[in-house]
This record gives C-alpha cells, structure tokens and sequence, in this order.
C-alpha cells in the first residue's frame, strides 16, 4: 500500500507536470498553424482582390466601358473587352468568375461563363452595403449556387464561392457600376481543408466575420455538430493566450485565436484536449500496469515467504474464535505443526489462560447469584415491617371504636396476608397471589376508612399467571392511599392492566392531589442513585416505597422493566409498573 501511495503521488505530479508542457507546446504549435491558414486564406483573398483593384483602376477598361451598354456578344468590341478582363485575371486564374454591374442595368460576365445581359439590380441584397463603403472592398460570406454550373443535372450539389465587392468609378470620380470577383471556397480555405484531409483527429477550424458570423466551415456535414460560440469566447482576449473551455458534449477544449489585419475575419482552432493529453495518458496506463505487475509480484512473493508463519497464527485463530464460556475448562490447544517456537509458546499460554478463567468466571457467577438471592431477600424483608406497621395502626383504630367484628374480621385477614409476606420461599409468585394479597389489604383499608374509601380492581385474566416478585404491587397501593387522603373525602383508589402487543402494564391511580415537583425530584435522584451505585439502599421505614419496587422490579425484569411515576391530567397520582416483551 505505501508503495501503491508513492506511486500515486508521483503519477500525480509527473501528469500534471507533463500536461502542462504538452498543453503549452500545443498552444505554440496551434497558434502557428492557425498563422499559417489566416496568411493563406488572406493570400487567396487578395488575389481577388487584386483583379477587383486593376479592374476598377484600369484607363483602358474605363475608356471602352464608356458605350459598353451598346455592344452585342457577338462584336468584336465585346471580345476586346472580355480579353482584357482576362489579361488582368492573369493565366493563373485569380479570380473563377468576374462580374460587371452597370448601374444602368446591364450585367457583363466574363470566366467561366462569359456573357451579356440586363438584370434588375435592386433584386440584389449586397448592393447597398457595398454602395456604403465608397471604393473599399466588401467580402461576402460564403454561398452555394449552381449559376455558373457548364454541364449537370438540377440534382447536382452546388458550388460554394466567396465574393469580392468594390465600386467602379469614371474619369470623374462618380460611381458607375460594381466589380465582383468570384472564388471557390474550396480554393479559398484550400490549406485548411488539404490539412484535415492529411492529419487524423486534427483540430477544429472555425473563422467569424467581425458580426461574429461563421465563415468557415461552410459547409455542414452530416457528421459535425453544432459548435459552440467560439466568437463571443474569444472577443476580447488576448491572441498570445490560449483558453479552456468545456465543449458541447462536455469533453475538455483548447482554444487558440488570431483576427486578420486585412479581412478582419477571426481564426479559431479548437483542440480537444484529451488528443494533446494522449501521450501522457499511454505512459500513465503503462504505469500503472506496470505498478499492478509489481504488486503481484510482490505478493506471490510474501506469500510464498511467509505461508510457514501465516499458517500456525491461522490455526490459533480459528481456535480463539471458537472459543466460548461452556468450552474454557476443554483441552483446546491446538497442534501448530512446523510453527516458531514463540508461536508454540503463545498457545501454550493461551491454553492455560481459559483454564484459569473458567474458574475465575464460575466464583464470579456463585458470588453474582448469592449476591442477587441477598439482595432480593432484603429488600423483601424491607417492606414487611412498614405493612405490619400500617395494619396494626388500623387495628388500634378499630378496637378504640369498640368494632369488635372488625376487628376479627381484619385479623383473620392479616394472619393470612402475614402467612403470604413469611412463606421461606424467595421464588417469584403469580400476578393472580400478589392481586389476592392486595384485595385483603383494601380490604382491611375499607373497613378501616368506611364509605370514605373506594377502590376498583380490573386486571385482565391473560396476565394473571404472569410471575412476579412478592409484594410488588401492594406497596403501591399503599402509598397511593398514605398520599392519596390528603384531601377531602371520598378517596378513590384504581388498579387496571394496559396490555399491548409488546408490553403489559398495571397501573395504580389515587384521587388525591398528586406528586409534588419536590416528591418527584426526590425520587428521580434515588433512583438515579440506585443505578448508579448498585446495593442495597439505606433507608428508614418511612422512606421505603416506590424505590423499594423500583430495586426489585429491576432485578426482576432487566432491560424489560417498565416503571413510570407521575400525575395525571386531572392532577392525580398515578404509578405504572410492567414489563416489555424485549430489551429496547
């Protein structure tokens, strides 16, 4: 892996490195060559050019022009004429066609078709613009047509040229006509076009007009796509630059652009710079085989020089795996053939460790269970004084009164409620027993208090088998009646089950005024203390209650335990005791 990171990072810094050389040699070369094309496509233009300049400043033409309208096709004044359009034309062929407008409405035309004729010039749309600039040439944009097409049918693809416009003037200096001189675009952008032909994935050309209107390609084959508005791109941006930008399908250009003194025309190439990143990539993708070459290596090797030592350490950790509390006593010492001896010392010691704790752990769980089987036992016996207290207190009431019945009655009660609370043994008992025990202790209550005390019982028949610890819910009803009479009389006391799909509940409901903020503090901090520091609590008799349930219910129900203290909305105090159906 370090290795893989060194060579990341180099592969990082020798990519940028290398791009940046490329990219800038690149820009060197693209600006040349778009010099290259802008000199030639000038070049071409200026013979046109040219023609129109000797043309329009030729005495001899002037002179025979002066009754030209008068001359048939056939005279020999009209063979004069177009010879000397082909003399200054030279035997080169500057120009592929020259056109003469006569303001008078005459069209002459020598080149490749050579005639006369009479032509409506207000049908012609450049005729004002070139009237505007007054003698200075006028460049069209390039255009197809099939007009001087010498053989062909109509489905013949037409011919694009370019037109070079200027005004001719008389002796006298008044307008009287317009040269035009006509050239293929093929011959015009011909360096261009012979370059894309010649050289794969060759840059894109484009050339704009200064109103920023496409020149070149004129032509749009099906293949090509819309390009982007390079024009507005590199207005205004120096020509010794190039520009990045992002192409219309997203991959990433160079951009390099020159604008002609003469035509005023603006040159742009375009590159697509993955194509001058190509050599960089090649060797980065070598390299990286390369470096995946190596790690293989690499790894066959450390395989091969390290299967003696891998080998045992595999097999000692299949066995600590396997490994559980019923198994820590078993003779688990693995045989590590052909193994260091460190190794074999390791397993040794391992082997005695879960000898010694497995013990340790069974004298952890026997001190854990006694101490669990102490601590249920006291806190039971903790509440057996209080009720006694509180009985024997109604029982005194009775007998000052003389109700002898009572008395007997409630003592009969309470020798069997005392048989429940001695019974020796500590295991948990039916929700249906501790329900029996609470209705002999309201019982005794309501013969205590008369007609002031009412109490309802509805506790749902599905739950009455469910076990729970003796005296869970009794000294809830207890203390709800001790803080449930603070008010006038009659005093209600209700015991109902909530049950749920993953819980069930009993809820204990008094009609007294409640749970004060300071009673509720007070018992959020004992509780919180009982959980944080487990044991018994030291309290006195009088402060037994909730927390007393809360140890017991806890140590009954785990994670499961549900108990919740508060007041109603009615301002009552209600207790709520159950146990969910797992952890949460």
């Amino acid at each position: 892996m370090l290795f893989q990171f060194v060579v990341f990072l180099f592969s990082i810094f020798f990519f940028q490195y290398t791009s940046e050389i490329l990219i800038e040699r690149e820009t060197k070369n693209l600006q040349e060559l778009n010099s290259t094309f802008l000199s030639r496509t000038d070049a071409e233009l200026r013979e046109l050019d040219n023609v129109s300049i000797n043309i329009a400043y030729s005495s001899r033409i002037k002179k025979q022009l002066s009754e030209w309208m008068d001359v048939s096709a056939a005279s020999d004044e009209f063979r004069n004429l177009t010879t000397l359009f082909m003399s200054i034309n030279g035997t080169n062929l500057n120009a592929d066609q020259i056109n003469l407008y006569d303001y008078n409405g005459y069209l002459l035309r020598v080149g490749t078709k050579t005639n006369i004729y009479p032509i409506d010039l207000s049908t012609l749309d450049w005729m004002d613009e070139v009237s505007k600039n007054a003698g200075k040439k006028t460049i069209s944009l390039p255009y197809a047509t099939n007009d001087l097409k010498t053989s062909g049918t109509s489905s013949t693809p037409p011919t694009w040229y370019i037109s070079l416009y200027r005004t001719l003037q008389d002796s006298s200096k008044e307008e009287i006509g317009v040269i035009e001189t006509m050239k293929k675009c093929s011959s015009v952008f011909k360096s261009i076009i012979t370059y894309k032909k010649r050289t794969k994935n060759a840059p894109e050309v484009y050339i704009y007009d200064s109103d920023g209107r496409q020149v070149y390609p004129y032509v749009e084959s099906e293949e090509s796509h819309i390009p982007s508005d390079y024009y507005s791109l590199v207005s205004g941006q120096p020509e010794s630059e190039s520009l990045k930008t992002w192409g219309a399908e997203g991959e990433r250009e160079l951009v390099t652009h020159k604008t002609s003194s003469y035509t005023h025309w603006t040159h742009v190439i375009v590159q697509d710079e993955a194509q001058v990143l190509l050599p960089v990539r090649n060797m980065l993708d070598f390299l990286i085989m390369v470096v995946f070459l190596m790690v293989g290596l690499c790894l066959i090797f450390s395989y091969m020089t390290s299967r003696q030592l891998i080998k045992p350490i595999r097999k000692l950790k299949r066995v600590i795996r396997s490994t559980v509390l019923d198994t820590l006593d078993e003779n688990n010492k693995a045989e590590l053939s052909n193994s260091f001896a460190e190794l074999e010392e390791l397993n040794q010691e391992f082997a005695d460790m879960n000898v010694n704790l497995k013990n340790s752990m069974n004298a952890l769980l026997d001190s854990r269970a006694q101490e669990l089987k102490s601590r249920s036992l006291a806190l039971q016996s903790q509440i057996n004084p209080h009720f006694y207290y509180n009985t024997l207190a109604s029982i005194i009431v009775l007998a000052e009164k003389e109700r002898k019945e009572e008395v007997i009655t409630i003592c009969r009660n309470l020798t069997r409620m005392m048989r429940y609370i001695t019974g020796s043994s500590n295991a948990p008992v039916t929700l249906r027993e501790e329900m029996d025990y609470v209705r002999k202790y309201l019982y005794c209550m309501k013969v205590r208090f008369q007609e002031n005390l009412n109490y309802t019982i509805e506790v749902d028949e599905s739950i009455l088998d469910v076990p729970v610890p003796k005296l869970i819910i009794q000294p809830i009803v207890e203390n709800a009646l001790k803080y449930g009479i603070d008010c006038k009389p009659p005093w209600d006391i209700s015991i109902r089950s909530v049950i749920t799909e993953d819980a069930w509940r009993i809820e204990v409901e008094d009609s007294g005024t409640g749970f004060s903020e300071k009673a509720l503090e007070q018992i959020r901090e004992r509780i919180q203390t009982a959980d944080e520091q487990p044991g018994l609590p030291e309290l006195n008799i009088d402060g037994l209650g909730l927390l007393n349930v809360y140890i017991r219910w806890r140590l009954h129900c785990g994670e499961q335990i549900i108990f919740e203290y508060g007041n109603t909305g009615q301002h009552h105090g209600i207790v709520t005791i159950g146990r969910r159906a797992k952890a949460p």
